[in-house]
């Protein structure tokens, strides 16, 4: 059912729940133990209602909710500026097919560094960055199914021309 159907059905139960209660004990004025026990029984039904709509609402809500398991997180680097060798961190859920590689500044790959399967866990990839030039470039992760990327400046020198 569609979640608008769902929660009008229960806003209508609940109203007529609470009609049915008011009517049962406060018109006549009479409160035997059956009008007691069929109170009770309307309010258990009415908290019953609000559970399984609630429940419909979150189930709803989470239908499209992404899975963290799924996917590979890839962390920063720990300076601004990086020169010599590189460590590049993630962390990944399953064993999954990792393609890791360094792309220039018009996002064209340079450098493939690792392209294997990598099993659950963090994972440490070593580079040397002494190949590069100073400039900006890009640090990728690429699985089946996302691709990540994060920047870094290469500078090897603090000169300035």
């Amino acid at each position: 059912m569609k979640k608008r159907t769902v929660l009008t059905l229960v806003g209508l139960s609940l109203t007529i729940t609470l009609l049915i209660l008011f009517r049962v004990n406060f018109v006549k004025g009479i409160r035997s133990w059956e009008s007691k026990v069929l109170g009770t029984l309307i309010v258990l039904a009415a908290i019953m209602m609000l559970y399984i709509a609630y429940k419909a609402v979150i189930k709803r809500f989470s239908k499209g909710a992404l899975k963290k398991e799924d996917y590979a997180l890839l962390f920063d680097l720990e300076s601004k500026e990086q020169s010599g060798e590189l460590e590049f961190y993630f962390t990944i859920e399953q064993e999954k097919q990792v393609v890791f590689s360094i792309l220039n500044a018009k996002m064209e790959a340079i450098k493939v560094l690792q392209d294997k399967a990598f099993s659950s866990g963090g994972h440490i990839v070593r580079f040397d960055s002494n190949d590069l030039e100073n400039g900006t470039y890009f640090y990728c992760l690429e699985t089946d199914n996302q691709k990540t990327m994060k920047k870094m400046v290469v500078q090897h020198d603090n000169l300035t021309v």
